[in-house]
């Protein structure tokens, strides 16, 4: 099985080159910026609602995601090859986002209307947490949203055109 990750600027507008790429690995550092995930919205709310005992490498810092289908070429196609990939659920993501919207588009709550406060999406977002492999044997939410939580080694990637 496959991972996919697409080739476009990073989050600091940066276009890393898959030279780079394919000589360092993947990482956080040259990993796209599209990746933007509903642990990232509300950082202080993530910390805040992360459940107890969690092992340190669930860090959202070093954190940068993927695909279990490719997006459009040009990208990156990698083997699973590690219990550090863990899956959230997207559909939790879009309502987060959603209280970013609203923000947004002066705070007045029309975007948001009847949806759970974001302490409470954000607990659900935690409670979705799953590895990969997990995922694949249950598949219990439609919209897979992926994270690796370390680096992809160079050896295992391939720059598909």
């Amino acid at each position: 099985m496959y991972l996919y990750h697409m080739t476009i600027q990073n989050e600091f507008g940066e276009n890393i080159s898959s030279e780079k790429v394919l000589k360092e690995g993947l990482t956080h550092r040259t990993a796209t910026r599209w990746y933007s995930r509903g642990a990232n919205f509300f950082p202080e709310l993530t910390e805040r609602c992360r459940p107890t005992n969690l092992p340190k490498w669930i860090d959202f810092k070093v954190a940068f995601g993927a695909d279990l289908e490719p997006y459009e070429k040009p990208y990156y196609r990698f083997p699973m090859f590690s219990d550090k990939i863990l899956v959230f659920n997207f559909d939790i993501s879009s309502e987060l986002f959603a209280y970013l919207e609203d923000k947004y588009d002066g705070g007045n709550g029309a975007l948001v209307e009847g949806l759970p406060s974001k302490e409470e999406l954000m607990k659900q977002y935690w409670k979705s947490m799953m590895t990969l492999s997990d995922y694949l044997k249950h598949k219990p939410f439609n919209k897979p949203e992926l994270y690796i939580f370390e680096q992809v080694p160079a050896k295992l990637i391939d720059y598909i055109e």
